[in-house]
C-alpha cells in the first residue's frame, strides 16, 4: 500500500519543488520574457537547425546549440526527451578528464575536436553566456533528466572557465567571465563565486577606468560587452554588482553614441576589431543599436532579444541623444595601458576622419574615414590597409580561400593564427590628427599571413563621387576591370556632395617609377554576416604596391573638408594641397615627416628602424591624462574617476 502524505505535508513539499525551479531571483513568474519580432521566422530557423544538429557530425557549432535551446524552450519546440537528447549530446563535447589540466572542463568549438584541442580556450565562456538564461528563465520546462545533465554540464563548465587564463585587456571575454561567474554562483547559491566575479569585476572596472577598452569600438565585440553587461545589469540581485554593471553601460553606451552614425546605421571612429573590411555594421548595429534607435529588428534567437529590451528599458541619456546627433565633435580615447595607445575621430556633417596611433589586430581599422547624406547615408568606408594576399577588399574569409590556399599556409604555422580569416598586417604605426585631416606613417614587414613576395598599401574607397582629380587632371571613374596610376604629384582628391577628401603620398619605399592606382575591379560589397542590403555597395580602391622584399614604409596625408559648393571651393581645397609645403628627413631610420597645413605644422617623427614613436607635430595638442575626451571635456573621467 502506497503511503499518503498529509496535505499540509504535500502542500510543503510542492512549495520547495515550485521554489526550485526559480533559481535565480529574477524569473519567468517576475522577469517578463520577451517577445520575438518574428515568431515565424524563428520557428523556421528552429526547424532547419534541428535539422542540422541531428546531422553526423552535427553542422551547428556546440555554442550555438545553447542559443537554439533558449529559443527551443521558449517556443515549446522539442519534446522533453529530446531536449535529454540535446543535452547529453552536448555533454560529449565537454572536457572531462582532470588530467587534462587547464583543458579541463572547457568545452569543444566543434564537434571533431579531440583530446585537449579547445582551441582559443574561450568556446566555454560563450557556452555559459548563452547558457545560463535557459536556468534562469526555463529550469522548470526542463525535465529532471534534462536538468540534471544542464547542471553536471555547468558544473564542469565553471571549473573550465576558471582554468582559462584571460587577459583583463581581452575585453569581450574578460566580461563574459564576469556574468558568468555571477550567474552561477547566484542560480547555484554559492557565494564564493559571485565573490570571485565580483573580484573580476572591480580589477576590470579599475583597468578601465586608468587604461579604456582595449577592444575599442568594434562592431562584433561591443555588441559581445553590452550582451554581458546587459544581462549582469538585469539579473544580478546584488546591489553592488548591479552599480557597478550600469557604470560600464554608461561608460560603453556613451562611447558608441558619440561615435554612432544614425543615419548610415553605422559605428564610426577607429575598430579595434572589424570582421567587414568593405562596410562595418555587425552584430552591435543590427541586432542592439540599430533597433534601438527605430531601425528594423531582425532578431531570430531570445538571447539577443533579451538584450536588446535590457538596451531599450535603459534608453540613451539626453547627453548620448546629444553626442549622436552633434557635428564637428572631436573625440581622443586611449585604449591601452601600452604608451601611444590612443584613437581620435572628428565627426562633421557628412564625413568622419578617424586614425589610432597604434595597430590593435589584423583585423583593425586604424585609419578610416565614413561618408554620409541624407542622399547616400550609407556606403563602403574609406579604409587604409597593409597586407600581403592581394586581399584588397578583404573577403578572403567569406570566400573560403584559406582552405583553397591552404597549400600555402608556411611551414610550423601559429596556433590560432587566423589562416582561414581575412588578415591584414599588424604594422608599427604612428599619426597625428588635427580634426579633420591627420598625417601618417605606416612601417611593416611580411608575417604568416602573406602568400605574396610584396606587401600593398591599399584605401578602398566608394563608388559614389561626383568628381575625382589624379593631381591636377579629372578623370572618370576607369573602366571595370582597369586601372590609373597617379601622376607625379601623388595625389589624389574626390568630391562627394559638398565634401572634398584628398590624399597626398608623402614618402614611401616603393620601386622608383612605381606609383599608386586607382583601380576599379567592379566589386560590390554583400554582407556576409549580418541579414542586410547596402545599397550604394560599389567600390574602389587606391593601391601602392610595395617591393619585392616584403617590406612597406608609407607616409601618407589625409585631409577632408565640407560646405566645397562650387568648383571654385574644389579648386581651393586642391590647390592647398598641392602647394602645402613638406618636410621630410630620413637619416639612419630615423623618419621625419611633416606638412605645413594651414593651420600649422602636422606630422611626426619615428624611428622606424626599432618601432619607437619620437615625436609628433600638431597644431592642437591633445589633451593629457585623457580617457574619454570630447571637444576638451573628459566624460570618460567623470564616469569612471571613482574606479581608478
Amino acid at each position: 500500500m502506497r503511503h499518503q502524505l498529509p496535505g499540509s505535508t504535500k502542500w510543503w513539499f510542492a512549495l520547495v519543488f515550485l521554489l526550485s525551479q526559480h533559481v535565480f531571483a529574477q524569473n519567468e513568474s517576475i522577469y517578463a520574457i520577451p517577445q520575438m519580432p518574428n515568431p515565424t521566422e524563428r520557428l523556421t530557423e528552429l526547424k532547419q537547425q534541428w535539422i542540422a544538429m541531428q546531422k553526423d557530425p552535427p553542422q551547428l557549432g556546440v555554442r550555438d546549440w545553447f542559443l537554439f535551446l533558449l529559443d527551443a524552450l521558449d517556443a515549446r519546440f522539442l519534446q522533453p526527451e529530446q531536449i535529454e537528447w540535446l543535452l547529453k549530446k552536448v555533454q560529449t563535447r565537454v572536457v572531462n578528464d582532470p588530467n587534462l589540466g587547464k583543458s579541463y572542463g572547457n568545452i569543444f568549438w566543434g564537434w571533431t575536436e579531440t583530446g585537449s584541442d579547445i582551441g582559443d580556450g574561450n568556446n566555454v565562456e560563450f557556452c555559459m553566456q548563452y547558457g545560463l538564461p535557459v536556468k534562469i528563465l526555463f529550469n522548470d520546462r526542463l525535465s529532471g533528466k534534462a536538468r540534471e545533465t544542464l547542471d553536471e554540464i555547468f558544473a564542469l563548465a565553471i571549473k573550465g572557465a576558471r582554468n582559462q587564463e584571460v587577459r583583463i585587456s581581452y575585453t569581450n571575454i574578460f566580461v563574459m567571465r564576469i556574468w558568468n561567474f555571477v550567474a552561477y554562483g547566484q542560480i547555484y547559491k554559492q557565494p564564493a563565486i559571485i565573490e570571485e566575479g565580483r573580484a573580476y569585476l572591480n580589477q576590470w572596472l579599475k583597468h578601465v577606468a586608468n587604461y579604456g577598452n582595449r577592444e575599442y569600438d568594434s562592431p562584433t565585440y561591443c555588441g559581445v560587452d553590452l550582451e554581458s553587461l546587459l544581462l549582469i545589469y538585469t539579473f544580478s540581485t546584488d546591489t553592488d554588482i548591479k552599480a557597478k554593471a550600469g557604470d560600464a553601460l554608461k561608460l560603453f553606451i556613451t562611447d558608441l553614441s558619440a561615435h554612432y552614425n544614425q543615419q548610415g546605421g553605422y559605428l564610426g571612429g577607429a575598430h579595434s576589431r572589424d570582421y567587414n573590411r568593405v562596410f562595418g555594421r555587425d552584430l552591435l548595429e543590427e541586432k542592439y543599436f540599430n533597433p534601438l534607435l527605430g531601425g528594423v529588428n531582425n532578431n531570430t534567437h531570445l538571447f539577443h532579444q533579451i538584450c536588446l529590451s535590457a538596451l531599450q528599458k535603459l534608453g540613451l541619456s539626453a547627453q548620448q541623444k546629444e553626442l549622436m546627433s552633434k557635428s564637428n565633435r572631436f573625440i581622443v580615447q586611449r585604449w591601452d595601458s601600452l604608451p601611444h595607445t590612443f584613437a581620435c575621430d572628428y565627426r562633421g556633417q557628412k564625413i568622419s576622419l578617424a586614425s589610432s596611433n597604434q595597430s590593435y589586430s589584423p583585423d583593425d581599422k586604424a585609419f578610416v574615414a565614413y561618408l554620409s547624406s541624407k542622399k547616400v547615408p550609407a556606403m563602403p568606408n574609406i579604409v587604409f590597409v597593409m597586407e600581403g594576399r592581394d586581399d584588397h577588399y578583404g573577403t578572403w574569409g567569406a570566400t573560403g580561400m584559406g582552405e583553397k590556399m591552404k597549400n600555402l599556409m608556411p611551414p610550423n604555422y601559429p596556433a590560432n593564427g587566423g589562416w582561414g580569416k581575412t588578415r591584414h598586417l599588424m604594422p608599427f604605426m604612428q599619426s597625428a590628427q588635427n580634426k579633420g585631416e591627420f598625417v601618417m606613417l605606416v612601417a611593416g614587414e611580411k608575417d604568416h599571413n602573406c602568400i605574396k613576395p610584396y606587401l600593398n598599401s591599399t584605401i578602398i574607397l566608394p563608388d559614389v563621387f561626383d568628381e575625382i582629380w589624379l593631381g591636377e587632371q579629372k578623370i572618370n571613374v576607369p573602366a571595370n576591370g582597369t586601372s590609373q596610376s597617379l601622376d607625379d604629384t601623388k595625389t589624389f582628391f574626390a568630391r562627394f556632395e559638398d565634401v572634398g577628401i584628398a590624399f597626398r603620398y608623402l614618402w614611401d619605399n616603393a620601386d622608383p617609377g612605381t606609383k599608386a592606382a586607382l583601380y576599379n575591379d567592379g566589386f560590390t560589397y554583400n554582407s556576409s554576416r549580418e541579414k542586410f542590403q547596402l545599397q550604394n555597395n560599389k567600390a574602389l580602391r587606391l593601391t601602392l604596391q610595395h617591393p619585392a622584399n616584403g617590406k612597406a614604409i608609407i607616409a601618407m596625408w589625409w585631409k577632408t573638408a565640407e560646405g566645397i559648393r562650387t568648383d571654385a571651393d574644389f579648386q581651393k581645397f586642391r590647390q592647398a594641397v598641392l602647394q602645402a609645403k613638406v618636410d621630410i628627413n630620413n637619416t639612419n631610420g630615423i623618419l621625419d615627416i611633416s606638412v605645413n597645413t594651414l593651420t600649422g605644422k602636422l606630422g611626426v617623427k619615428a624611428d622606424i628602424i626599432n618601432k619607437k614613436r619620437i615625436e609628433y607635430y600638431n597644431p592642437v595638442s591633445l589633451p593629457k591624462n585623457f580617457l574619454f575626451n570630447i571637444d576638451g571635456k573628459d566624460i570618460g573621467r567623470e564616469i569612471m574617476g571613482k574606479y581608478q
